[in-house]
Protein backbone atom coordinates (compact mmCIF):
# COMPACT_ATOMS: atom_id res chain seq x y z
CA UNK A 1 0.00 0.00 0.00
CA UNK A 2 1.31 3.46 -0.87
CA UNK A 3 -0.48 6.42 0.61
CA UNK A 4 1.61 9.45 -0.30
CA UNK A 5 1.33 12.89 1.24
CA UNK A 6 0.36 15.64 -1.17
CA UNK A 7 0.67 19.39 -0.92
CA UNK A 8 -2.78 20.01 0.56
CA UNK A 9 -3.61 16.90 2.52
CA UNK A 10 -2.40 17.85 6.00
CA UNK A 11 -5.18 19.26 8.17
CA UNK A 12 -2.88 21.30 10.37
CA UNK A 13 -3.24 25.07 10.77
CA UNK A 14 -0.53 27.46 9.60
CA UNK A 15 -0.49 30.14 12.28
CA UNK A 16 2.36 32.06 10.69
CA UNK A 17 6.11 32.46 10.86
CA UNK A 18 8.36 35.49 10.99
CA UNK A 19 11.98 35.28 9.94
CA UNK A 20 14.77 37.76 10.51
CA UNK A 21 18.52 38.05 10.52
CA UNK A 22 20.52 39.22 13.51
CA UNK A 23 24.19 40.01 13.95
CA UNK A 24 25.49 37.21 16.17
CA UNK A 25 27.57 34.07 15.97
CA UNK A 26 26.73 31.89 12.99
CA UNK A 27 23.72 29.68 13.69
CA UNK A 28 20.10 28.89 12.84
CA UNK A 29 17.71 29.43 15.74
CA UNK A 30 14.04 28.74 16.36
CA UNK A 31 11.98 30.84 18.78
CA UNK A 32 8.60 29.96 20.25
CA UNK A 33 6.73 33.27 20.52
CA UNK A 34 3.35 31.58 21.06
CA UNK A 35 1.20 30.61 24.04
CA UNK A 36 1.71 26.91 23.26
CA UNK A 37 4.33 24.50 24.52
CA UNK A 38 5.60 22.77 21.39
CA UNK A 39 8.29 20.71 19.74
CA UNK A 40 10.04 21.77 16.56
CA UNK A 41 12.18 20.37 13.75
CA UNK A 42 14.13 21.68 10.77
CA UNK A 43 14.94 20.51 7.25
CA UNK A 44 18.09 21.58 5.39
CA UNK A 45 20.44 20.58 2.59
CA UNK A 46 23.26 18.39 3.91
CA UNK A 47 25.74 17.69 1.13
CA UNK A 48 23.77 16.07 -1.67
CA UNK A 49 20.78 15.18 0.49
CA UNK A 50 17.84 16.86 2.19
CA UNK A 51 18.07 16.16 5.91
CA UNK A 52 15.60 16.63 8.75
CA UNK A 53 16.47 17.04 12.41
CA UNK A 54 14.43 17.35 15.61
CA UNK A 55 12.66 17.24 18.01
CA UNK A 56 13.50 20.23 20.18
CA UNK A 57 10.98 20.77 22.99
CA UNK A 58 10.27 24.48 23.25
CA UNK A 59 8.41 26.13 26.09
CA UNK A 60 6.51 29.34 25.36
CA UNK A 61 9.01 32.19 25.10
CA UNK A 62 11.97 29.86 24.55
CA UNK A 63 14.56 30.02 21.75
CA UNK A 64 16.96 27.25 20.75
CA UNK A 65 19.90 26.93 18.36
CA UNK A 66 19.17 24.06 15.94
CA UNK A 67 22.08 24.43 13.46
CA UNK A 68 25.51 25.58 14.61
CA UNK A 69 27.25 25.96 11.23
CA UNK A 70 27.14 29.08 9.08
CA UNK A 71 23.67 29.52 7.60
CA UNK A 72 24.27 29.56 3.86
CA UNK A 73 21.72 31.25 1.55
CA UNK A 74 19.04 28.92 0.21
CA UNK A 75 15.89 27.14 1.25
CA UNK A 76 15.27 25.67 4.70
CA UNK A 77 12.19 23.97 6.13
CA UNK A 78 10.71 24.28 9.62
CA UNK A 79 7.83 22.63 11.43
CA UNK A 80 6.32 22.98 14.89
CA UNK A 81 3.51 21.21 16.70
CA UNK A 82 1.90 21.91 20.06
CA UNK A 83 2.00 19.32 22.83
CA UNK A 84 -0.98 16.96 23.03
CA UNK A 85 -1.85 18.26 26.49
CA UNK A 86 -3.28 21.52 25.13
CA UNK A 87 -7.04 21.39 24.80
CA UNK A 88 -8.68 21.61 21.40
CA UNK A 89 -7.52 20.40 17.97
CA UNK A 90 -3.84 19.73 17.42
CA UNK A 91 -2.10 23.04 16.65
CA UNK A 92 0.74 23.06 14.15
CA UNK A 93 2.93 25.58 12.36
CA UNK A 94 3.31 24.00 8.96
CA UNK A 95 3.45 24.35 5.19
CA UNK A 96 3.09 22.05 2.20
CA UNK A 97 6.38 20.14 1.96
CA UNK A 98 6.12 16.58 3.31
CA UNK A 99 9.35 15.49 5.03
CA UNK A 100 10.31 12.61 7.30
CA UNK A 101 10.43 12.69 11.09
CA UNK A 102 10.54 10.23 13.95
CA UNK A 103 7.58 10.44 16.28
CA UNK A 104 9.56 10.32 19.51
CA UNK A 105 13.04 11.18 20.70
CA UNK A 106 15.72 13.11 18.87
CA UNK A 107 16.27 12.23 15.21
CA UNK A 108 18.60 13.16 12.36
CA UNK A 109 17.42 11.73 9.02
CA UNK A 110 19.30 12.06 5.72
CA UNK A 111 17.07 9.73 3.65
CA UNK A 112 13.66 11.15 2.79
CA UNK A 113 12.56 7.84 1.26
CA UNK A 114 12.35 6.07 4.63
CA UNK A 115 8.86 7.45 5.37
CA UNK A 116 7.41 7.21 1.88
CA UNK A 117 4.82 4.61 2.92
CA UNK A 118 4.52 5.75 6.54
CA UNK A 119 2.29 8.84 6.71
CA UNK A 120 2.48 8.89 10.50
CA UNK A 121 6.22 9.61 10.12
CA UNK A 122 5.70 12.60 7.82
CA UNK A 123 5.03 16.24 8.61
CA UNK A 124 4.19 19.18 6.32
CA UNK A 125 7.10 21.61 6.71
CA UNK A 126 6.96 25.27 5.68
CA UNK A 127 9.77 26.62 3.54
CA UNK A 128 12.01 29.53 4.51
CA UNK A 129 14.15 31.37 1.98
CA UNK A 130 17.42 32.62 3.43
CA UNK A 131 19.06 35.42 1.45
CA UNK A 132 22.66 36.66 1.39
CA UNK A 133 21.65 39.36 3.86
CA UNK A 134 21.49 36.72 6.61
CA UNK A 135 25.29 36.81 6.82
CA UNK A 136 25.50 33.31 8.34
CA UNK A 137 22.82 33.75 11.03
CA UNK A 138 19.06 33.28 10.86
CA UNK A 139 16.09 32.94 13.20
CA UNK A 140 12.59 31.68 12.55
CA UNK A 141 9.86 32.69 15.00
CA UNK A 142 6.78 30.57 15.55
CA UNK A 143 4.00 33.12 16.15
CA UNK A 144 0.28 33.58 16.58
CA UNK A 145 -2.04 36.32 15.40
CA UNK A 146 -1.42 38.18 18.65
CA UNK A 147 2.14 39.55 18.69
CA UNK A 148 4.00 38.28 21.75
CA UNK A 149 7.45 39.02 23.12
CA UNK A 150 9.64 36.39 24.74
CA UNK A 151 8.30 37.39 28.16
CA UNK A 152 4.62 37.78 27.22
CA UNK A 153 4.75 34.45 25.36
CA UNK A 154 5.98 32.78 28.56
CA UNK A 155 3.14 34.37 30.55
CA UNK A 156 0.56 33.45 27.92
CA UNK A 157 1.90 29.90 27.84
CA UNK A 158 1.47 29.52 31.59
CA UNK A 159 -2.03 30.99 31.32
CA UNK A 160 -2.95 28.45 28.63
CA UNK A 161 -1.46 25.54 30.58
CA UNK A 162 -3.27 26.61 33.75
CA UNK A 163 -6.52 26.60 31.78
CA UNK A 164 -5.67 23.18 30.31
CA UNK A 165 -5.36 21.64 33.78
CA UNK A 166 -8.57 23.21 35.05
CA UNK A 167 -7.35 26.32 36.86
CA UNK A 168 -9.49 29.49 36.54
CA UNK A 169 -7.91 31.76 33.92
CA UNK A 170 -10.00 34.47 32.27
CA UNK A 171 -7.69 35.51 29.42
CA UNK A 172 -4.69 34.13 27.58
CA UNK A 173 -3.19 37.50 26.77
CA UNK A 174 0.39 37.41 28.06
CA UNK A 175 -0.32 39.98 30.77
CA UNK A 176 0.86 39.15 34.28
CA UNK A 177 -2.20 40.57 35.99
CA UNK A 178 -3.82 39.89 39.35
CA UNK A 179 -5.94 36.94 38.16
CA UNK A 180 -2.92 35.24 36.62
CA UNK A 181 -0.85 35.70 39.77
CA UNK A 182 -3.67 34.25 41.87
CA UNK A 183 -3.98 31.23 39.58
CA UNK A 184 -0.21 30.61 39.68
CA UNK A 185 -0.15 30.86 43.48
CA UNK A 186 -3.13 28.50 43.80
CA UNK A 187 -1.57 25.97 41.45
CA UNK A 188 1.73 26.05 43.34
CA UNK A 189 -0.05 25.46 46.64
CA UNK A 190 -2.27 22.66 45.31
CA UNK A 191 0.62 20.81 43.63
CA UNK A 192 3.10 21.16 46.48
CA UNK A 193 5.43 23.56 44.66
CA UNK A 194 7.28 26.38 46.42
CA UNK A 195 4.96 29.23 47.40
CA UNK A 196 4.73 32.34 45.28
CA UNK A 197 3.21 33.64 42.07
CA UNK A 198 6.29 33.72 39.87
CA UNK A 199 6.98 31.77 36.66
CA UNK A 200 9.97 29.45 36.52
CA UNK A 201 11.01 26.23 34.79
CA UNK A 202 9.62 24.11 37.64
CA UNK A 203 6.05 25.32 37.30
CA UNK A 204 6.16 25.15 33.50
CA UNK A 205 7.44 21.55 33.60
CA UNK A 206 4.80 20.61 36.17
CA UNK A 207 2.02 22.13 34.07
CA UNK A 208 3.20 20.41 30.87
CA UNK A 209 3.48 17.02 32.60
CA UNK A 210 0.02 17.34 34.13
CA UNK A 211 -1.61 18.50 30.88
CA UNK A 212 -0.04 15.63 28.92
CA UNK A 213 -1.01 13.09 31.59
CA UNK A 214 -4.62 14.27 31.52
CA UNK A 215 -4.73 14.13 27.72
CA UNK A 216 -3.35 10.58 27.65
CA UNK A 217 -6.51 9.41 29.42
CA UNK A 218 -8.85 10.93 26.82
CA UNK A 219 -9.58 10.51 23.12
CA UNK A 220 -10.31 7.80 20.57
CA UNK A 221 -7.70 5.06 20.16
CA UNK A 222 -7.16 2.44 17.48
CA UNK A 223 -5.35 -0.80 18.32
CA UNK A 224 -4.18 -3.29 15.71
CA UNK A 225 -4.70 -6.75 17.19
CA UNK A 226 -4.56 -8.46 13.79
CA UNK A 227 -1.68 -10.39 12.20
CA UNK A 228 -0.95 -7.79 9.48
CA UNK A 229 -0.66 -4.04 9.06
CA UNK A 230 -3.86 -1.99 9.13
CA UNK A 231 -4.60 1.30 7.41
CA UNK A 232 -7.41 3.09 9.24
CA UNK A 233 -9.72 6.08 8.92
CA UNK A 234 -12.38 7.53 11.19
CA UNK A 235 -15.62 9.46 10.80
CA UNK A 236 -17.59 11.51 13.33
CA UNK A 237 -20.46 14.04 13.38
CA UNK A 238 -19.56 17.51 12.21
CA UNK A 239 -21.86 20.45 12.97
CA UNK A 240 -25.02 18.39 12.61
CA UNK A 241 -25.89 14.69 12.70
CA UNK A 242 -26.43 14.83 8.93
CA UNK A 243 -22.87 15.93 8.23
CA UNK A 244 -19.83 13.81 9.03
CA UNK A 245 -16.13 14.54 8.96
CA UNK A 246 -13.73 11.80 7.89
CA UNK A 247 -9.97 11.63 8.40
CA UNK A 248 -7.26 9.13 7.46
CA UNK A 249 -4.92 7.38 7.02
CA UNK A 250 -3.18 5.89 10.03
CA UNK A 251 -0.88 2.94 9.41
CA UNK A 252 -0.55 0.48 12.30
CA UNK A 253 1.74 -2.51 12.59
CA UNK A 254 0.48 -5.59 14.47
CA UNK A 255 0.29 -4.85 18.18
CA UNK A 256 0.46 -1.08 17.71
CA UNK A 257 -2.03 1.39 19.23
CA UNK A 258 -2.42 5.04 18.21
CA UNK A 259 -4.66 7.97 19.15
CA UNK A 260 -6.74 9.26 16.24
CA UNK A 261 -8.83 11.87 18.10
CA UNK A 262 -7.36 13.85 21.00
CA UNK A 263 -9.16 15.30 23.97
CA UNK A 264 -12.46 14.41 25.60
CA UNK A 265 -14.83 12.77 23.10
CA UNK A 266 -17.89 14.87 22.27
CA UNK A 267 -20.17 12.39 20.46
CA UNK A 268 -22.03 9.22 21.39
CA UNK A 269 -20.98 7.37 18.23
CA UNK A 270 -18.15 7.26 15.70
CA UNK A 271 -17.58 5.52 12.37
CA UNK A 272 -14.49 3.34 11.85
CA UNK A 273 -12.92 1.97 8.68
CA UNK A 274 -9.86 -0.11 8.00
CA UNK A 275 -7.97 -2.01 5.31
CA UNK A 276 -5.96 -5.07 6.28
CA UNK A 277 -2.65 -5.99 4.69
CA UNK A 278 -2.53 -4.00 1.47
CA UNK A 279 -4.73 -2.66 -1.29
CA UNK A 280 -5.89 0.93 -1.56
CA UNK A 281 -9.07 2.91 -1.12
CA UNK A 282 -10.33 2.12 -4.64
CA UNK A 283 -9.58 -1.62 -4.66
CA UNK A 284 -8.87 -2.80 -1.11
CA UNK A 285 -8.02 -6.45 -0.54
CA UNK A 286 -9.54 -6.90 2.91
CA UNK A 287 -11.85 -4.19 4.27
CA UNK A 288 -13.49 -3.94 7.67
CA UNK A 289 -16.84 -5.76 7.71
CA UNK A 290 -20.09 -4.37 9.11
CA UNK A 291 -19.98 -1.04 7.33
CA UNK A 292 -23.38 0.67 7.25
CA UNK A 293 -22.62 4.25 6.20
CA UNK A 294 -20.92 5.47 3.04
CA UNK A 295 -18.37 8.22 3.68
CA UNK A 296 -15.57 9.79 1.67
CA UNK A 297 -11.95 8.60 1.63
CA UNK A 298 -8.91 9.26 -0.53
CA UNK A 299 -5.73 7.41 -1.53
CA UNK A 300 -3.57 9.97 0.29
CA UNK A 301 -3.88 11.40 3.79
CA UNK A 302 -7.18 13.26 3.83
CA UNK A 303 -9.66 15.24 5.88
CA UNK A 304 -13.10 16.11 4.52
CA UNK A 305 -16.45 17.19 5.94
CA UNK A 306 -18.63 15.14 3.54
CA UNK A 307 -21.00 18.10 3.06
CA UNK A 308 -20.86 17.64 -0.69
CA UNK A 309 -20.78 14.34 -2.55
CA UNK A 310 -17.58 12.33 -2.67
CA UNK A 311 -17.62 12.58 -6.48
CA UNK A 312 -17.83 16.39 -6.33
CA UNK A 313 -14.75 16.37 -4.08
CA UNK A 314 -12.95 13.91 -6.36
CA UNK A 315 -12.90 11.40 -3.50
CA UNK A 316 -13.72 7.70 -3.21
CA UNK A 317 -16.48 6.09 -1.13
CA UNK A 318 -16.03 3.52 1.64
CA UNK A 319 -18.47 1.83 4.00
CA UNK A 320 -17.74 2.86 7.59
CA UNK A 321 -18.86 0.86 10.63
CA UNK A 322 -20.81 2.61 13.40
CA UNK A 323 -19.42 2.27 16.93
CA UNK A 324 -21.50 3.39 19.94
CA UNK A 325 -19.51 4.74 22.90
CA UNK A 326 -22.39 5.92 25.10
CA UNK A 327 -21.02 9.36 25.89
CA UNK A 328 -17.70 8.11 27.28
CA UNK A 329 -14.80 10.62 27.15
CA UNK A 330 -12.46 7.88 25.90
CA UNK A 331 -12.89 4.87 23.61
CA UNK A 332 -10.75 2.20 21.95
CA UNK A 333 -11.53 0.18 18.85
CA UNK A 334 -9.59 -3.05 18.26
CA UNK A 335 -8.95 -4.24 14.71
CA UNK A 336 -8.86 -8.06 14.68
CA UNK A 337 -8.36 -10.56 11.86
CA UNK A 338 -11.96 -11.84 12.00
CA UNK A 339 -13.36 -8.31 11.59
CA UNK A 340 -12.13 -8.07 7.98
CA UNK A 341 -13.38 -9.61 4.77
CA UNK A 342 -11.75 -12.95 3.83
CA UNK A 343 -8.68 -12.96 1.63
CA UNK A 344 -9.81 -12.70 -2.01
CA UNK A 345 -9.47 -15.84 -4.12
CA UNK A 346 -6.96 -15.36 -7.00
Amino acid sequence: MRFLVGAAVFWSVLAGSTVFAAPAEAKYSLCNLTSYAMRASIGYVDGDRLATRGWWPMNPGQCKIVLTNDVVPGRYFVFGEAIDGHKGPKRTWSGDTALCVENSGFFNLRNQEVCREEPQNQRAFMSVEVSNAADGTYTTNFVEKRTLTVYSAKVAGVQRLLSDVGMPVDNIDGTMGRETRRAIAAYRKNRGLPDGNSIDDEIISSLIDEANTNDAKLGFFYCNKSSDEVWAAIGYPANTEKSYKTEGWWQMDPGQCIKVIKGELEHDHYYVYGILGGGDAKSPDRVLLGGDKSLCVNDVIFSTDNRSSCADQDLDVAMFKRVEIGGSPVATYDFEDGAFAPTPTP
